[in-house]
């Protein structure tokens, strides 16, 4: 069944609130190796799960993946799979087309300069004509190059980027301290010195970078419970993993590991300095909430709840809080209606559960001022994949509105008014890009 409103939806673009793209260079660096694995994106997760506890490679290979697609085709990942592969080449995402949506993709790809597969894959068929991408990071972080080596011209014009220093919030040793002075040009021998090297670094961004946002994604290394360590508590950790002299039972080591007090006192005020510097500057805060990629995470401590101090106390600064998070989106709608500065971003979420998604869009668009939500983000590292997410999410969305115009709850004229909003249109007065 179709109606105008869907229609509508299907032909609407979307800002993409989050991505990881390759950038051209690592992209062209891996052409050789593409095959039908490379249409899996999160897929590679339910793989996994489907697999029961036996050990999990970390790329698939094709005959674990031949034995185990028929159960994963039918969750949110692999029908977006699916989604992806109808779209692109027309073809059913299977173990008998394998080898030809190999053919298919690698054809796509040729030799054609990386911009222009971006712009028909990104800007033309998943209809995203901003991105933001998720690519500025500390040296010495989880799989970033980090800042002294990133370079905005490796990517569209039309993408602005997040800065994701997660290593200075989750600090086992001095490592992302001197990884800061690198970036920085700036010794940190001193706490104050330590905020002016960060400083320095986000003015250096600012000046050279199309910088959308800062990014806190912490969840994959701690819980989101952020202490208020005082001064003296920051400057006495500090000194000790500066120095690497900590004491264990008063024996005094050089080196090694920080103390894992010492290190989150550290790392609890470094984080509050940085969400200071947004308030500053007005720069918005995403956050990484809910699920984890891949498998075995540690959900609890992911739930947005846990950043209600943050909420409170930084009350001037925009956070846009990411992934619905999933599984708590019911509970993120509550915050986000007693937070005047919290904003839902449904990136992501629409892969991992749509079903989810559209109750939990059909919710909260009866708990929260429609200009607090932002409609999707693709989350993924290849162009192709956002063209399977962007359909999936347009589904979703288009018959969540069209459930609110049938059921009196909305004119049509109000459900494209909301479309525009949470498609497009927020994520562009959010930015500053409209």
């Amino acid at each position: 069944m179709s109606s105008s409103i869907r229609e509508y939806v299907a032909a609407h673009p979307l800002f993409c609130h989050h991505d990881h793209h390759l950038d051209f260079a690592s992209f062209d660096a891996g052409r050789g190796g593409l095959d039908f694995r490379g249409l899996l994106g999160y897929a590679e997760g339910d793989l996994a799960t489907a697999a029961g506890g036996r050990p999990d490679e970390k790329e698939p290979g094709r005959e674990r993946i031949e034995r185990l697609w028929r159960f994963v085709r039918t969750t949110g990942y692999g029908r977006a799979v699916e989604l992806c592969c109808r779209e692109l080449f027309g073809l059913e995402y299977g173990p008998a087309n394998f080898d030809r949506i190999t053919e298919a993709l690698r054809a796509l790809v040729g030799d054609r300069p990386a911009p222009e597969i971006y712009d028909e894959l990104v800007k033309g068929r998943a209809n995203c004509p901003w991105v933001i991408q998720d690519g500025i990071r500390l040296e010495n972080d989880w799989i970033s190059p980090g800042i002294l080596s990133f370079r905005a011209d490796r990517y569209p014009p039309y993408y602005r980027f997040a800065f994701r220093p997660d290593a200075l919030f989750s600090i086992v040793d001095d490592a992302p301290i001197a990884a800061l002075e690198r970036a920085s040009g700036l010794e940190a021998r001193s706490l104050d010195g330590l905020a002016r090297a960060l400083d320095a670094v986000v003015d250096r961004l600012r000046s050279s970078v199309p910088l959308a946002s800062f990014k806190i994604g912490i969840a994959y290394d701690r819980d989101l419970r952020v202490g208020a360590p005082t001064r003296h508590e920051a400057e006495r950790a500090f000194d000790r993993i500066r120095n690497r002299k900590l004491a264990w039972g008063g024996v005094q080591q050089n080196r090694g590991a920080v103390n894992a007090r010492e290190g989150r006192v550290l790392s609890d005020w470094l984080l509050r300095r940085f969400v200071e510097r947004a308030s500053d500057d007005d720069i918005p805060v995403q956050v990484h909430t809910g699920y984890l990629a891949g498998n075995w995470g540690a959900l609890e401590g992911s739930r947005a709840i846990h950043l209600l101090p943050l909420f409170d106390t930084y009350r001037r600064v925009r956070f846009d809080i990411f992934h619905a998070s999933w599984p708590w989106a019911e509970e993120l709608g509550a915050i986000a209606k007693n937070y005047p500065n919290v904003h839902l971003d449904m990136c992501w979420a629409w892969t991992m559960s749509p079903a989810s998604c559209e109750r939990i869009l059909y919710q909260w668009l009866d708990e929260v001022p429609f200009n607090k939500i932002f409609a999707f983000g693709a989350d993924t590292i290849y162009p192709w994949c956002d063209v399977g997410y962007a359909a999936q999410a347009r589904l979703g969305i288009g018959r969540v509105l069209e459930r609110k115009v049938e059921s009196g709850a909305f004119s049509e004229a109000t459900a494209r008014e909301v479309a525009d909003a949470i498609m497009l249109g927020n994520g562009l007065e959010f930015y500053h890009l409209g």
